[in-house]
């Protein structure tokens, strides 16, 4: 095991080192998107700035630090790429997950190797779990594992039996990379450059002290908190797993903004007047501004709060836990639209393959595809809380 280290960056260090590489990003995201995953490079830059260690446990020489991190990260390295930023934020939060699991799996991922990166998953409709003697046996296909080239090891999202026997629980399980196969089938228009691929498990045993039950991360004790006693350790899982979902969207909404003035500054219109005179682009620009910056503050005010519970020792109610995945979806939205009210000022060079503005209108579109960000569950879902109907999501 390797010891704590002893000279943690400060946040504002690790956010310097995320905005110095966005020009490198710049000049790579087109190679990103041909490859259909981050170029060896970019890995190597993440790697040497420390950022994949915000969220490692300080017992293996990690970080441990602040929650809304990953979203000052994320909002400097989107600028660049997009896929950069997403890639960083979800493979960062698998840290902070795991760090939650019982000490030997962590011990297993990190004893030896406190480099070692975690990929996740999800299953498709052909993905089997069996429960054995000493934990389950999973068949079929997982997907969407971003940033798997550069990880040795995977989370796996399984639905098992409930402890009483009556229904069924969400549970994280942890197996090595090595005893599954890789399927290269990341073919997207959106975050192309993440790597994203499947995976095909035959009987892959994944014993119990493996797997982490979301039912055990609301606020309280986690299996992993006895040995990482940090507050973040004990924060809902999956009330905030969202935050590092939503974050690459503030990125890649500040990227655009910043695109669209610098090329409005040049532009003229047929009749010789400066595009830069009009009101409609000034307007459209000041109005995307404001959406970005409303996202992040409300992103930060929502890590303020669990930051504050956790410190505590408060379990934060159940309003709570559903306010902040609301937030995360609404966050998502409003960058969204930043980005669509910025594309009707591009013209038609906008959506030419050299401008970045396609990259970054295709990669946000695909960022808020994903589950935690959908409006129409999320947002219902907290009205049924607000309405005091029960959840129809038992993770959070």
């Amino acid at each position: 095991m390797a010891p704590a280290t002893a000279n943690v960056p400060t946040r504002d260090v690790l956010i310097d080192r995320a905005r110095e590489l966005v020009p490198v990003l710049k000049d790579r995201a087109e190679t990103a998107d041909d490859l259909r995953r981050l170029p060896d490079e970019t890995h190597r830059d993440l790697v040497d700035a420390e950022l994949y260690q915000i969220y490692l446990p300080a017992r293996f020489g990690g970080f441990e630090l602040d929650y809304m991190l990953q979203v000052d990260i994320a909002a400097e390295l989107g600028r660049g790429c997009g896929s950069t930023a997403w890639v960083h934020a979800v493979v960062a939060s698998h840290s902070w997950m795991h760090g939650m699991f019982a000490t030997d799996a962590q011990d297993e991922v990190w004893g030896s190797d406190p480099n070692a990166l975690i990929a996740g998953s999800t299953p498709t409709a052909d993905a089997r779990i069996e429960p054995v003697d000493d934990g389950f046996l999973l068949n079929g296909t997982w997907s969407f594992a971003s940033g798997v080239d550069f990880c040795s090891w995977n989370h796996f999202n399984i639905m098992t039996p409930k402890l009483d026997g009556k229904g069924q629980e969400h549970r994280y399980g942890l197996a090595p990379l090595s005893e599954v196969e890789i399927v290269d089938d990341w073919y997207t228009t959106g975050l192309r450059g993440t790597g994203s691929k499947s995976m095909i498990c035959r009987d892959l045993h994944i014993p119990e002290y493996r797997t982490l039950r979301s039912e055990t991360c609301r606020g309280e004790e986690t299996p992993g908190s006895a040995v990482n006693p940090n507050p973040i350790y004990r924060m809902p899982l999956f009330s905030l797993f969202g935050k590092g979902i939503v974050a690459p969207a503030i990125g890649i909404a500040r990227g655009a903004l910043e695109a669209t003035v610098e090329g409005i500054k040049q532009r003229r219109m047929q009749s010789g007047s400066r595009v830069a005179e009009e009101p409609t682009a000034q307007l459209r620009i000041g109005e995307a501004a404001a959406e970005i910056d409303a996202a992040w503050t409300l992103l930060g005010r929502d890590c303020a709060e669990v930051h504050k519970r956790a410190e505590a020792d408060e379990v934060p109610n159940v309003e709570e836990r559903h306010r902040w995945r609301r937030n995360d979806s609404y966050a998502g939205n409003m960058c969204v639209r930043a980005v669509d009210r910025l594309m009707t000022l591009q013209g038609a060079y906008g959506n030419s393959e050299k401008s970045p503005m396609q990259r970054f209108r295709r990669d946000i579109q695909t960022v808020a595809s994903h589950i935690a960000l959908a409006w129409d569950a999320q947002g219902a879902n907290y009205g049924r809380i607000a309405l005091d109907l029960p959840s129809r999501d038992p993770k959070i």
